[in-house]
């Protein structure tokens, strides 16, 4: 019987399919963000979208994916909490964080793992400590 397993692979597209819909979300909220810097529903959005991609990534042990989007989602924080205010930078380094998440949850998804997107997390996770320290 391999019922764990299945139950376990079941799972693996649940979370991937709610990472896909999550980004999505994200995206669309940062785009409001550009627009609307101002609106503290449309910040939620976009944290508790990082948030989830997060948490669910670290049930799964996407380790790559939970340390980056921690980086996104502290900078987030920093804009829920009136710390920081959005800025074009803020906003083109949040869009790029989208796009590093992506790709991080396309490696969870083909299982292939590339060296180029281990050192844009690090790269990317320095730009983004800078604008909140």
């Amino acid at each position: 019987m391999n019922d764990d397993a299945d139950i376990i692979a079941a799972a693996r597209v649940g979370f991937l399919d709610e990472a896909a819909d999550m980004l999505l979300q994200f995206e669309q909220a940062l785009l409001v963000m550009e627009t609307s810097p101002d609106d503290a529903e449309n910040l939620n959005a976009a944290f508790r979208a990082a948030h989830t991609i997060k948490g669910t990534a670290g049930l799964f042990g996407c380790d790559a994916v939970v340390a980056f989007t921690h980086e996104v989602e502290t900078l987030m924080e920093a804009l829920r909490s009136g710390t920081l205010a959005v800025t074009e930078d803020i906003a083109a380094a949040l869009l790029e964080g989208r796009d590093q998440m992506e790709a991080l949850v396309d490696e969870v998804r083909t299982g292939v793992s590339d060296p180029g997107v281990a050192e844009r997390s690090v790269q990317l996770g320095q730009q983004l400590r800078r604008l909140y320290s």
